[in-house]
């Protein structure tokens, strides 16, 4: 698409800012207590879709709103919302005065927001909060092109997206590498250098179910930025939330009718192309649609239903270069493949010995929505929350390369020292499908009941997600060799390129030349999912006007059980082994001219993946696994957690004091298959069981000098619980040749990783239309976690009859500090008239991370997995006239994503992700009628996505994913 073509719509809806725009009127008032008539700060009012904070003398205002009735809503602390109508009229202003009865003090300092865009509502909930957090509204998720709600948190600071799981296990499957993340989407978030399994993940409060299948992630590219109020990202945590949150807790909080003003009928449309299957010429187009519905009835309307329902489908292509285990190897080493020469640099050292060029395509359909019902009466309010979301991805992979691993030609040189090189390369044709089907559904029923100083709020809830990849298939073809040595150069991009005749690459690219590998089909089936129970009740006492405000004392529990397996049927034969590629009736689908235009020149001939992977289920389903092989990856297990906790709030002249102790009791069971081997051996299943307690103070210490500002010092502590699978996953007990046992397990005496964290910040709102927040982080971790995937740590054992255990272990004790900076302007205050609707924005995190491994084969000291060092984001938008545009950037650091060990690891190898960024383009324009349009383009500058190697700065053994742009066109009508 052509630059004119890009800018062409923006220039339209530009033009449309100059229509009439209606008349603008101020509502203003002032909020009192009935019986002392004294002013009350710190009231939340909400009109029109704005939201303002009375200040300390009550005083509140909404400019600039359109003529016409609407109810203000006004709310204290976590107090049931008051409601009462405005009317503007067609000239003037309103004043509406709201008089509050029985309203005790909840803890919400005493905010205002004067100077900035009302639009802005989650700075008045972080000045407001009693911890650090950062808040991404609704309002803010539409300005931005991002496809689901991970990669519209990366834009606030602190928070890294990732296109898989960044763990690094091979346990993760499709979700470590480049199969997840050519399907251009972010899934996963971590925060302050957490990885996301250290963080808690809740909607509306409720605890989510986590269905993948060895970890604690939560897949949040499952989420699409529909029908959410907003995401509350705390950074701290306060005795009343969950304690293994080391990373943070994200609160997705969904809409309710008493969101709104009036009765909503929205509904949304929107169209997508990618711009890298209009590259290859193949289907583009997407699109997606949702309804929203909202109304407020029965007497006083007091009853509130809101209902959302969304479809979706996109077609996604991402051009890749792969690397694989076993395809690298030195330059020089002390003997034929083997360790790096002493004294030279491992990360220089490095000799790939493949070139595997690879292509994906595939489809995303996501369908979903969510139903609030709210009841708000006098001293009580009940709600009933149910979301549901579900994404289908059918994705195929192919790949051409050259594969030199089994031709080694090293030649040893006088020194003794040996120089490796490849004296040919097979010629290989790979074809995979890769899907995965992930759903998530929660449903809570709870309220709110005031009485007199006492509030009580209560909710039962349940969650349940699955992850499963139901049909993987694939099998290979090759040639019969290069019939020359293999050699590589690099271009200015980082891509391997190989040095290929005329003659070769025409023999490469000849589908005739390739003949079906004996036994190279497969087919893998897995499933993972988990449920969780849990039901909450937190008790507040509001003490009246002394120095201590109020005492608040819960109780919570969450029940939960997890179930998932992975049964791989190898060695299958669909064809002939011999047979030619060129009558595959599954390859009949055209082929590609290039299979990375630009970079590989080779043609490619694509297939079905339907019809591949039928075939290889019918072949599979045919055999009988044995137990061992049924069995093997299957896991069973439950989860209890009982927690309690007492904390208060102390406040005077403006300091408010949150001492508290929260204590969490786990309980997890495990019942896992057990493969035997050798005589006298028996399979069997097996069980092991865990208990965890932990005691976790915490003190939180706020100033509020003024209306326009906050400073806070928190230290708190967390902790985060071995995954399941590290506990109790599928153990196998070998006899050896001397008579004594191996044993590779999981380790239920695992400890949890402990963190004490450190905490200062400030936040000012100044009336030039400035926001400013800096903070400052540190968290001391110890048992510190991580993954090796199955690569377990082998212990010799003092224990009759057997030579050694593998299992996971605890690492030792680590940290990560970092600075944020956050800073917002509007430019008018600049220039008058001149910059009148233009803002700029932007934060910046900084930080470091260093852990302990307590394990051979790399040093004691390493970077920590998933700990980005650099986050930017930057945004200019401009929004006056019905006219809304932003040019958005983004920026992440690189970061270690998998630990190596030993002869062909320490941190010289470790495994980084690089540095990725992405400018993004979006406008619109509302019209007066209830319209509004908009277009976007994600990655205008064609950015990669993914850039993974061996070695943080070495560049030899690069994996790369380039997913190309992204052009998005919408409209919104609402009722």
């Amino acid at each position: 698409m052509s630059g004119n073509a890009v800018l062409l719509p923006v220039l339209m809806l530009a033009a449309l800012s100059a229509q009439n725009q209606a008349q603008a009127g101020v509502v203003s008032g002032q909020v009192t207590d009935r019986a002392s008539g004294a002013a009350i700060g710190g009231a939340v009012l909400s009109l029109g879709g704005r939201t303002v904070v009375s200040g300390r003398d009550g005083r509140y205002a909404f400019p600039d709103l359109p003529a016409g009735k609407y109810d203000l809503s006004v709310r204290v602390g976590d107090g049931a919302p008051v409601r009462q109508p405005v009317e503007i009229p067609a000239q003037g202003d309103a004043r509406s005065d709201v008089v509050l009865a029985g309203v005790a003090a909840s803890g919400v300092g005493e905010v205002v927001v004067t100077g900035q865009k009302e639009r802005d509502r989650s700075i008045v909930d972080q000045m407001a909060a009693p911890g650090t957090v950062s808040v991404l509204t609704a309002e803010a998720m539409k300005r931005n092109p991002d496809t689901n709600v991970a990669e519209a948190l990366a834009r606030l600071p602190g928070v890294a997206v990732a296109t898989n799981a960044t763990s690094g296990s091979p346990s993760q499957g499709n979700h470590n590498g480049v199969d997840a993340a050519g399907r251009g989407q972010g899934e996963f978030v971590s925060l302050r250098g957490m990885d996301p399994e250290y963080n808690v993940n809740l909607i509306n409060g409720a605890n989510v179910a986590e269905g993948m299948p060895y970890g604690r992630q939560v897949e949040l590219s499952l989420l699409p930025p529909f029908g959410m109020d907003k995401v509350v990202v705390s950074k701290t945590s306060t005795p009343d939330m969950d304690g293994d949150a080391v990373g943070g807790t994200f609160d997705f909080r969904t809409h309710s009718a008493f969101d709104f003003d009036a009765p909503l009928l929205r509904v949304y449309a929107q169209g997508t192309l990618s711009g890298r299957a209009l590259d290859y010429g193949l289907d583009a187009g997407g699109g997606i649609g949702q309804v929203e519905v909202a109304d407020r009835f029965g007497p006083d309307k007091r009853f509130g239903a809101y209902v959302t329902a969304y479809y979706g489908k996109r077609n996604f292509v991402s051009s890749m270069q792969d690397y694989q285990v076993g395809q690298w190897e030195f330059l020089q080493t002390t003997s034929e493949q083997g360790a790096s020469a002493p004294g030279v640099d491992k990360a220089s050292n490095l000799l790939l010995t493949s070139l595997n060029a690879q292509f994906t395509r595939g489809t995303q359909e996501r369908y979903g929505g969510n139903l609030s019902l709210d009841w708000q009466g006098d001293a009580t309010s009940l709600h009933l929350r149910t979301t549901y979301a579900k994404s289908d991805i059918r994705q195929e992979v192919y790949q051409k390369g050259l594969q030199a691993d089994g031709y080694s030609a090293a030649t040893q040189l006088s020194n003794g020292l040996y120089l490796n090189a490849e004296s040919d390369a097979d010629e290989h044709y790979w074809f995979e499908t890769a899907p995965e089907v992930s759903e998530l559904m929660t449903s809570q029923l709870g309220g709110t009941t005031h009485l007199d100083r006492l509030t009580l709020d209560y909710d039962v809830f349940y969650s349940w997600g699955q992850n499963s990849a139901p049909d993987h298939a694939e099998f290979a073809y090759q040639t019969g060799g290069l019939g020359s040595p293999f050699l590589l150069t690099y271009n200015s991009a980082g891509y391997p390129i190989p040095v290929l005749t005329a003659a070769q690459r025409a023999y490469f690219n000849n589908t005739a030349n390739y003949t079906a590998i004996d036994g190279s089909g497969e087919f893998t089936e897995s499933y993972s999912e988990q449920r969780k129970l849990g039901a909450h009740l937190d008790a507040t006492y509001q003490m009246g006007d002394g120095l201590l405000d109020y005492i608040k004392a819960g109780a919570k529990m969450v029940d939960s059980h997890r179930f998932a397996y992975s049964r791989d049927y190898s060695d299958l034969q669909p064809y002939p082994a011999g047979s030619s590629l060129a009558s595959n009736p599954y390859i009949q689908d055209g082929q590609l001219s290039a299979i990375i235009p630009g970079v590989y020149d080779y043609t490619v001939p694509l297939g079905d993946g339907d019809g591949l992977s039928a075939a290889l289920k019918k072949l599979a389903y045919q055999r009988t696994l044995s137990a061992d092989d049924y069995n093997g990856n299957t896991l069973r297990g439950g989860e209890a957690v009982y927690a309690a906790y007492i904390m208060a709030g102390i406040k005077r002249d403006g300091w408010e004091v949150i001492p508290g102790l929260r204590f969490e009791h786990t309980r997890i069971a495990n019942t896992y298959w057990n493969t035997a081997s050798g005589d006298g051996q028996v399979s069997s299943w097996q069980s092991n069981s865990t208990v965890y307690n932990e005691a976790l103070p915490s003190l939180h210490v706020n100033y509020r000098p003024d209306d326009g500002g906050v400073y806070r010092a928190a230290i708190w502590t967390s902790y985060m619980r071995p995954a399941l699978y590290q506990l109790g996953g599928g153990s196998q007990t070998s006899l050896n040749s001397d008579g004594t046992i191996s044993i590779t397990q999981g380790n239920p005496n695992l400890k949890p990783t402990e963190s004490v964290n450190y905490d200062l910040s400030g936040e000012w709102v100044l009336d030039t239309g400035t926001h400013l927040m800096a903070g400052a982080f540190y968290k001391a971790l110890s048992h510190y976690l991580y993954d090796r995937g199955t690569d377990y740590h082998a212990s010799a054992v003092a224990q009759t009859g057997v030579s050694s255990i593998s299992q996971p272990v605890n690492g030792g004790s680590g940290h990560v500090y970092g600075i944020e900076l956050t800073a917002n302007q509007e430019l008018r205050t600049l220039a008058p008239g001149a910059l009148d609707g233009f803002s700029l924005g932007g934060n910046l995190t900084l930080q470091q991370a260093a852990v302990h491994l307590n394990s051979s084969g790399i040093e004691d000291t390493s970077p920590m997995q998933g700990t980005p060092h650099v986050l930017f984001n930057a945004s200019l938008s401009y929004d006056r006239g019905g006219f809304d545009t932003t040019l958005s950037y983004r920026y992440s650091g690189d970061s270690l994503v998998r630990y190596r060990f030993g002869t062909f690891g320490g941190n010289a190898l470790n495994e980084w992700l690089r540095a990725t960024q992405r400018l993004d383009l979006s406008a619109g324009y509302t019209f007066a009628t209830g319209l509004q349009v908009g277009f976007a383009v994600q990655n205008l500058l064609d950015d990669y996505s993914y850039y993974r190697t061996i070695g943080r700065t070495a560049n030899a053994i690069p994996e790369i994913v380039e997913p190309g742009r992204s052009y998005m066109f919408n409209a919104t009508y609402t009722y």
